[in-house]
């Protein structure tokens, strides 16, 4: 199949780790399943989603097409950066823009939803977390889901705030 030589010859950048995990059965006639976990360069986990590529042969009218991206991407974010009311919106932005010159039928569509913890009682030394997790589905208008899953990973990158780094150049920490 076109679509999965197409993945498994994608490039995956160095800051993120990237493994097939069991696909959904009952979905489509055939289906891969990523996860992926993008770290900043000290180690720190900074998101984790997962991307499943499905594919009917004849199409599927809710899809419009023979294939599906779907996709759940989680990090947790600076307790200020859960107050901006945009959030929601740029956070669809890192999506369309990561997505932006891949071919697709229609526009993808989703959810992005954003969540506080304060901790109370023996937990009130807890910080407050903030998290923002993005659900989303588009249809590629092919079999170049290589493009799609690179495109993807630019997205949980951005998601994270890890800046990624062109293949071949490394990073040089600062020693003070």
């Amino acid at each position: 199949m076109a679509a999965l030589e197409s993945i498994r010859q994608a490039s995956c950048p160095s800051e993120v780790k990237l493994h097939e995990i069991p696909a959904p059965t009952r979905v489509a006639s055939f289906a891969v399943a990523l996860e992926a976990n993008a770290f900043h360069p000290d180690g720190e986990a900074a998101a984790l989603g997962s991307l499943i590529l499905l594919h009917e042969p004849g199409g599927h009218t809710v899809w419009e097409g023979d294939f599906r991206a779907v996709t759940v991407a989680k990090t947790r974010l600076e307790d200020e950066l859960g107050a901006d009311p945009c959030l929601a919106e740029v956070a669809w932005s890192w999506l369309v823009e990561a997505l932006e010159g891949l071919d697709l039928v229609g526009r993808p569509a989703g959810t992005v939803t954003r969540t506080a913890s304060e901790s109370f009682g023996s937990l009130k030394d807890r910080a407050n977390q903030v998290g923002l997790e993005v659900r989303a589905s588009w249809t590629p208008a092919g079999p170049q889901a290589g493009r799609h899953l690179e495109a993807w990973l630019d997205f949980l990158a951005m998601m994270g705030g890890v800046q990624l780094l062109p293949t071949g150049v490394t990073s040089l920490r600062s020693h003070r």
